[in-house]
């Protein structure tokens, strides 16, 4: 179960959003249902009241079933069909951390959790081996999140059959008033509680609850954090919880969401009939307080250190919020608005790939702040310790785009984008996706926004787009940054700030000081790589028929593979697959081609990176290229009629990589951010040196020092892997919506236009040999997190996956394996939030793999939790598998595998590499089959052979602080 910090997620800074071209306004993600459309709701109808569009002028989607019973309980249905035959159950309380007293702090997390552990009709510890018999796996497809405001319960049923619908429909009913809270099952599960709080205990997470205390001044939000209390979650009694439970968990604040194959009118009179006789129990609780900004406090500064931070600069201010209905000249605003911030952002994304720059990436964001406040943001990443001069960037681009505006070619961009993304959405109807969707409901559920088809969204977008002018976007947005409060600054860093909180206020108010002055008229090109000479010829054209693969060679030796599909309209992906990859690297040189993973910021040689976001703004392509194990290339979801510039832009990477000094200057500022977290936890100090230590200490297989990195420039690269660009093999795939005629033209025209190539991949046998640890003694490796955090990972070699049936026999029984340590670990001992049980037998390196298992546990359960995993593993070999623990291993399985197929994610690895492996089209074939048909007796014999406790390697993460 997950327990979210904030009721809007905040934008992520990563690197990885440089190498978007364009960002899709929210509503145009929010795609229209495929059924024909039902009868309008009544805008003055109880439900129109109940979901808060009685008011609005926007036409709600008339494919949706908004209705409300009685007593208050809202219900919202919707037929849709991707992926086929499913159904997603959602139940949201109008109820989080914020109701909680304070010696409840963390309760609405707890209670969260005893919705699993008993209720009148479902006995503690069933309902989640209930769903599993039917095919849910827990946290994959039963979940729960509580937040600040919300707690929401969530079932993904694998089919939508009547029996799963109303044992769905039965939990929620459980979930929604039958809950036991048993003092004993409390007890139970603090143990559990409290390890999912020691994992969560991270300088994310401290450096988060900083920020909400010095940002939101005055509020219950930082001491309200859902994960709670140490205190309060091990010694609040039962009746606490109930507490909650009896007053928040009532009807009328109670949404219930579903989306999915069904009819719509069959499922409203199974709600109906389920919950029209819910009532709340004892009196309502009311709407919690929550405190208030001060909105003239004056300008103030914060600091947070921590040597695992990223290092970064934000500067906040805050409005009162107002409270308006959601209308089309509300809409018309914000789109002004957003077109005027994401201009904003998009000039701190250029300014951070200027090869000096102090910043890996910024953006400007709002929130509305649980409608008691609006808050605008201005942040970045800063390069390690330019902290000043990244706030002064910060700071006077706020100011500059206050004072002069936007450009109209700044504005032509994101309305381009936008557009684009509409039209995406709109072509998409009849194959929106049912998870969206369900968010979006969910959402909707607090009444602060209208759901409505994509058409509408784009109608509307069609008559303000033409209004808005550059002075019409500058305008909105000074309106918006009218009023705000004053600035509040604030940096992370991995060192003390010499001058603490008042060295960053002076930062401040001489940047404050500094005169701005308007920037740069932008200019744009035309794409430069269109034409690769004569489209090549077809000399091969066969069809894999019960796969539905066409496979295509040109004259040149360029492979290519389709699949046409209909599970997403007019969404089609694009794989690239040439010779070479990390296998070029070696055991003297295991930094060789580091580079080639991030050739993409190099740019091409005739536009840089950030000019490519400019020339290809409005179309749906990604200009992906980078390199996996075996290959040079990369894969990007396109649309059928950008699909030919999608061919152009991978081919022009191939063919004319820039090698740009801004991109590898990113790269180096990038890189000293990535290494500083390498250790502050037990998983990221793991996931940086296990993988040396399973491949025997292969040099090309660790984690290489950050000197080395730093070193590495792109003069290097380029002799070594010019080879595979200009004559090694190319394998291409395309999976999804596009006729097949029409993406032969576009290879044919691209790749197939190149020079002769080499006709099959090289084996590059020599680069795949692998060798498993022979040292097995313990490791103990150090994270500088928390003294009680540890993980503890026990790894049992195996093979590699080219036997299919062992390999999906040996998947099963990890499968056995997780919910044997799930039921040791977690509901037995308490000890762990998540254990876990993996395989990893690899397609790469032959006769490597292995099977493990692993546990994020305190330091003091260290010793049980080892033995405990290791008395798993002989159970496992000692007798056959429990019937029934097989059967609830085996369908959620089954279940995933059979649901995946409906999926283009699913099918592409196998159409990326339909002709240079086509013996690897068996698994899509025969995996189903070979699940279905392993026994408890099989199982046993690969635990025999496999989980062996001489042959185990067993991964210790301590902090430095352990036992001290």
């Amino acid at each position: 179960m997950k327990s979210h910090l904030l009721r809007r997620a905040s934008f992520a800074l990563s690197p990885l959003v440089l190498l978007a071209v364009g960002t899709a306004p929210v509503l145009a993600r929010q795609a229209a249902a495929p059924a024909p459309a039902a009868a309008t709701v009544n805008s003055q109808s109880a439900a129109a009241k109940a979901w808060n569009f009685a008011a609005s002028d926007i036409p709600v989607d008339p494919n949706i079933v908004f209705g409300v019973l009685p007593n208050g309980m809202k219900y919202a249905l919707l037929k849709n069909s991707t992926p086929k035959d499913s159904v997603l159950v959602r139940l949201r309380f109008d109820v989080g951390s914020f109701a909680e007293a304070d010696d409840q702090r963390g309760l609405a997390h707890v209670l969260e959790h005893m919705v699993f552990n008993g209720s009148t009709h479902v006995p503690e510890g069933e309902m989640v081996k209930l769903l599993e018999r039917k095919g849910l796996a827990f946290g994959a497809d039963t979940n729960a999140v509580t937040g600040f405001d919300q707690t929401v319960y969530q079932l993904d049923l694998p089919n939508a059959s009547d029996d799963l619908i109303d044992t769905g429909l039965m939990l929620m009913r459980e979930t929604a008033s039958e809950v036991t809270i048993d003092p004993a099952a409390v007890d139970r599960e603090r143990g559990i509680i409290l390890s999912e709080r020691r994992a969560r205990d991270s300088y994310q997470l401290r450096s988060l609850i900083d920020q909400l205390d010095f940002q939101m001044q005055g509020m219950k939000v930082a001491s309200r954090i859902p994960v709670g209390t140490e205190e309060v979650i091990k010694t609040a009694p039962a009746s606490r919880i109930r507490d909650l439970y009896d007053r928040y968990y009532r009807p009328e604040r109670a949404t219930l969401v579903m989306v999915g194959d069904f009819d719509p009118a069959a499922i409203e009179a199974k709600i109906k009939a389920r919950f029209s006789d819910w009532k709340g129990r004892g009196p309502a609780g009311a709407d919690p307080d929550i405190g208030a900004i001060d909105f003239a406090r004056p300008e103030a500064a914060d600091d947070f250190i921590d040597p695992a931070i990223q290092d970064s600069v934000t500067i906040s201010a805050f409005k009162p919020w107002v409270d308006e209905v959601d209308s089309k000249a509300k809409r018309a605003r914000k789109l002004a608005e957003d077109v005027g911030e994401s201009i904003l952002s998009r000039r701190l994304a250029k300014i951070a790939l200027d090869e000096h720059s102090p910043i890996l990436a910024g953006y400007f964001s709002d929130n509305d702040g649980w409608k008691h406040f609006d808050q605008v943001s201005i942040a970045a990443v800063a390069r390690e310790g330019a902290w000043k001069d990244a706030l002064a960037l910060v700071e006077q681009e706020w100011r500059r785009a206050d004072q002069y505006g936007f450009t109209q070619a700044e504005v032509d961009e994101q309305l381009a984008n936008r557009r684009t993304a509409l039209k995406n959405a709109v072509a998409g109807v009849a194959t929106r996706r049912s998870d969206t969707m369900a968010d979006v409901l969910v959402k909707a559920a607090d009444g602060s926004f209208v759901v409505v088809r994509p058409e509408t969204t784009q109608a509307m977008f069609d008559a303000v787009a033409p209004t808005l002018t550059a002075d019409a976007v500058t305008a909105a947005f000074r309106k918006r940054m009218a009023g705000l409060s004053p600035p509040l600054a604030r940096v992370t860093a991995k060192a003390p700030i010499d001058g603490g909180t008042g060295a960053i206020l002076a930062a401040l108010d001489a940047s404050q000081q500094v005169a701005v002055t308007a920037p740069a008229a932008a200019t744009s090109a035309k794409f430069a790589y269109d034409d690769f000479g004569t489209p090549g010829t077809v000399v091969s054209d066969t069809r894999i028929g019960d796969l539905g693969i066409r496979r295509i060679r040109f004259a040149n030796n360029v492979m290519l593979n389709i699949k046409k599909t209909d599970f997403q309209k007019d969404r089609v992906y694009l794989s690239l697959r040439v010779d070479g990859g990390n296998l070029l690297a070696t055991r003297d040189d295991p930094t060789k081609v580091a580079l080639a993973g991030s050739l993409m910021l190099g740019g091409l040689e005739a536009h840089s990176l950030d000019e490519l976001r400019t020339i290809l703004a409005g179309r749906t392509v990604n200009p992906g290229f980078g390199a996996s194990v075996d290959a040079f290339g990369g894969s990007a979801l396109t649309s059928s009629e950008d699909f030919t510039l999608q061919a152009e832009l991978m081919a022009a990477f191939l063919t004319h990589p820039g090698y740009r000094a801004d991109g590898l200057a990113l790269i180096r500022r990038y890189l000293p951010q990535q290494y500083a977290a390498n250790d502050a936890t037990p998983a990221a100090v793991i996931g940086r040196d296990a993988g040396g230590i399973l491949a025997d200490d292969d040099p090309r297989a660790q984690t290489p020092p950050l000197d080395r990195l730093m070193a590495l420039d792109w003069s290097q690269l380029k002799p070594v892997i010019a080879d595979s660009l200009a004559h090694g093999a190319i394998e291409v795939g395309v999976v999804g919506d596009i006729d097949e005629q029409a993406a032969i033209d576009a290879i044919a025209k691209t790749f197939g236009a190149l020079p002769a190539r080499r006709a099959a991949f090289d084996p590059h046998d020599a680069a795949r040999v692998r060798h498993y640890a022979t040292d097995r003694s313990d490791r103990t490796l150090i994270h500088k997190g928390p003294a009680e955090q540890a993980e503890i990972r026990v790894y049992w070699p195996a093979r590699d996956d080219s036997d299919l049936t062992e390999a999906m026999r040996l998947n099963l029984l990890s499968r056995v394996m997780q919910l044997m340590l799930t039921e040791e670990l977690r509901e037995k001992l308490g000890e762990s939030y998540s254990p876990g049980a993996g395989v990893s037998l690899s397609d790469e390196y032959p006769g490597y793999g292995h099977l493990f298992a692993a546990s994020n546990v305190d330091y003091k359960d260290l010793a049980t939790t080892r033995a405990a995993i290791f008395a798993i593993a002989k159970e496992l070999r000692d007798a056959p598998v429990d019937a029934d623990l097989l059967d609830r291993a085996r369908r959620p399985l089954l279940e995933s595998m059979t649901k995946a197929r409906r999926e283009n994610s699913y099918w592409l690895p196998y159409v990326a590499e339909a002709t240079s492996h086509a013996d690897r089209l068996d698994r899509s074939r025969n995996s189903l089959a070979i699940v279905e048909a392993a026994t408890p007796a099989e199982l046993q014999a690969l635990a025999q052979r496999y989980l062996l406790d001489d042959k185990a390697l067993v991964i210790k993460a301590v902090s430095d602080k352990a036992g001290k």
